[in-house]
């Protein structure tokens, strides 16, 4: 009878994560490389997109400090990095950015950089800890 108390528990544990709301449990490294667009996806959700049309994009390359804001500044998020994400390296990074109720930090994740496109200057960086992913473009 024990046994079967053990094997049930950590299915129904499963069970519920999966159900979770705004959580996809498959959402990993490689679902994050088929991203093309800057913006802040965290465990499968959209946090935030980038629109040409009504968003503005902030590159200081002294502070290694990316920011992606919309018209309003009501939106927003900010990536600093203690180093520059060179293609296929990884960086501690510092990360603040709006939900619909709230202003979220979160210091000191690891980042690593997937993909690193030289012509368009976009910079794709995941944080398997978090299941965070960010693309952010360099402003030169």
């Amino acid at each position: 009878m024990h046994k079967k108390r053990y094997l049930t528990i950590p299915v129904l544990a499963a069970a519920l994560l999966a159900a979770a709301p705004g959580c996809e449990p498959g959402f990993g490294i490689e679902e994050f490389k088929n991203e093309s667009g800057i913006g802040l996806t965290i465990k499968g959700k959209s946090v935030f997109q980038y629109d040409s049309a009504d968003c503005q994009l902030g590159f200081n390359e002294s502070r290694n400090e990316f920011w992606v804001t919309d018209d309003t500044m009501g939106n927003y998020f900010i990536l600093k990095c203690r180093s520059f994400p060179e293609p296929g390296s990884t960086v501690k990074a510092d990360l603040v950015y709006t939900t619909e109720t709230d202003i979220k930090t979160r210091s000191g994740l690891t980042f690593q950089v997937v993909k690193f496109d030289t012509d368009s200057e976009l910079i794709s960086l995941w944080s398997q800890a978090g299941r965070i992913g960010v693309i952010v473009k360099v402003l030169r």
